[in-house]
């Protein structure tokens, strides 16, 4: 089922409330379950919010689908993402920071679910390991990359379209989940120490990209 499939799922049949607060229920019970330590299957998120086996799947084809809205509904929940990505200083450096800081806050809120959405990903990936490359369903989103790409588009005027680009990708290295999991796990380090650590490094690699082009 595409996310076109489900969005006509939800506006049209039966009343569009009641099917969000179907939705909202599953999503409900999938975040329970996830802080539980558990990595609820589409059957058990039924189970624990009371509604058939089958509509869950209806809202969710498989539990990528739901770790997927789990994060997506947290993150608006605690950070106001996409909101803040409108209200980002000028410079790119303080933009970045603000990106980094921000995303940190939403993902160290619900720590588990983040980790479970990454368990989720790279279960995704072993699933078609034996797939053809441009046949596999994409693992990820790209909601980080643009993110960084809307905090970076300062430097549009600095460093050519390949040098941005290098650098957006650059910086989706150093915060984000995988991040998280790295200088938590890794290094050791509690949530306010690991989001300076990732602040730094983000910040470091604008001011690299900016000095490569200033020095030749």
């Amino acid at each position: 089922m595409t996310f076109s499939r489900r969005d006509e799922i939800l506006n049209s049949g039966r009343a569009t409330n009641q099917k969000m607060r179907t939705r909202e229920a599953l999503i409900n019970a999938g975040l329970e379950l996830a802080r539980n330590g558990h990595s609820p299957s589409i059957a058990e998120v039924a189970e624990a919010a009371k509604v058939s086996t089958a509509t869950a799947y209806r809202y969710f084809p498989n539990p990528q689908s739901l770790w997927s809205d789990m994060a997506t509904r947290q993150a608006n929940f605690v950070g106001g993402y996409p909101n803040f990505l409108d209200d980002l200083p000028e410079g790119a450096e303080e933009r970045i920071d603000k990106v980094v800081r921000e995303c940190c806050a939403f993902q160290f809120a619900d720590e588990v679910v983040w980790r479970g959405v990454l368990r989720a990903t790279l279960e995704r990936w072993f699933s078609q390991v034996d797939v053809a490359e441009a046949e596999r369903v994409p693992v990820r989103g790209v909601t980080r990359l643009e993110m960084a790409r809307v905090a970076l588009a300062p430097l549009a005027d600095t460093l050519s379209p390949e040098r941005l680009e290098r650098l957006v990708n650059a910086v989706v290295l150093v915060f984000g989940v995988e991040a998280l999991v790295s200088t938590r796990d890794t290094c050791g380090l509690d949530p306010a120490a690991a989001t300076e650590t990732m602040s730094w490094a983000a910040r470091a690699l604008v001011r690299a990209a900016v000095a490569e082009v200033k020095s030749g």
